[in-house]
């Protein structure tokens, strides 16, 4: 079983580089294909004049940056026309996986009928992320989740412990840093929402699943490193503008898909604001 890769890049070719060189002789993906997000320092001239020569290495660009969805979309868009490819692998480029660990994803998504799936997330220090996988989040929990009030009343879309005793866990979102896909499911939903230019989209994808009857697996016995955001940090360089581009996404999710009602809105925007404020 193969399937493509598609990896994104802005401004960011030494760490994408160092991925390929990781990657490129796995027998199990068959295609990989960098999308450049139109970045500003000559990463997609050095990634083309580096990769010009190899079949298996396929260098596009966007007509613009709009984030990481639209990036993703277009590989994956890109993937499905030209490699009619059954799987895509969807990766950031500072992600560490073996080709052990892709096998068993590709085993898991063509033996159980779903659209997603993905292995369970560890920092570079070998911590288990708590955000391994999580509900389709309501209203309330989007808005006060990880509050004194989220807490008093015990509300939060994150699964118990006991979710994640068995080797796979069915799940509605996973993080967006490397997952597996059915490539036509995932556009026949129409992937990301483009329209949110970062943070959020793993959910947005949750959603969309959801409503569309499609399912997502959590592989436990498989992990992979996400050593950090290395793009975006070069571009949203202090936590406060991280965070404040994180909360306008919730509240284009709020909107947008759980269709909540002004007063609602107006409160997410409120907290959220407020939280910001406090920050240095």
């Amino acid at each position: 079983m193969k399937c493509s890769c598609v990896v994104l890049n802005y401004n960011d070719s030494d760490t994408v580089i160092e991925f390929i060189q990781r990657i490129r002789d796995y027998k199990n993906i068959e295609n990989i294909v960098i999308v450049d997000n139109m970045s500003t320092d000559g990463s997609f001239e050095r990634l083309s004049n580096l990769y010009s020569e190899e079949s298996k290495i396929n260098i596009l660009q966007t007509d613009e940056n709009k984030g990481y969805g639209y990036g993703n979309n277009y590989g994956v868009s890109y993937v499905y026309k030209t490699f009619e490819d059954k799987y895509t692998l969807i990766s950031n480029p500072d992600v560490i996986f073996s080709e052990e660990m892709l096998n068993d994803l590709l085993d898991t998504i063509d033996n159980n009928n779903v659209s997603v799936v993905s292995g369970v997330q560890f920092t570079k220090e070998d911590v288990e992320i708590a955000d391994k996988a999580w509900k389709v989040p309501n209203a309330f929990e989007y808005i006060f989740e990880g509050s004194k009030l989220a807490k008093l009343f015990k509300v939060s879309s994150l699964y118990k412990g006991e979710h994640f005793k068995s080797t796979l866990s069915r799940v509605d979102c996973v993080p967006g840093a490397m997952l597996l896909v059915n490539t036509k499911d995932f556009l026949d939903i129409g992937g990301y929402d483009d329209r949110m230019f970062l943070y959020c989209e793993e959910t947005t994808l949750g959603y969309k699943l959801m409503k569309a009857g499609l399912s997502t697996l959590l592989v436990n016995n498989a992990d992979y490193i996400h050593i950090g955001s290395t793009s975006t940090g070069k571009e949203l360089a202090t936590k406060k503008a991280q965070k404040r581009l994180i909360y306008d996404s919730r509240l284009f999710f709020l909107k947008n898909y759980l269709r909540v009602n002004r007063l609602t809105y107006s409160i997410a925007k409120w907290n959220y604001n407020r939280i910001v404020q406090k920050m240095k």
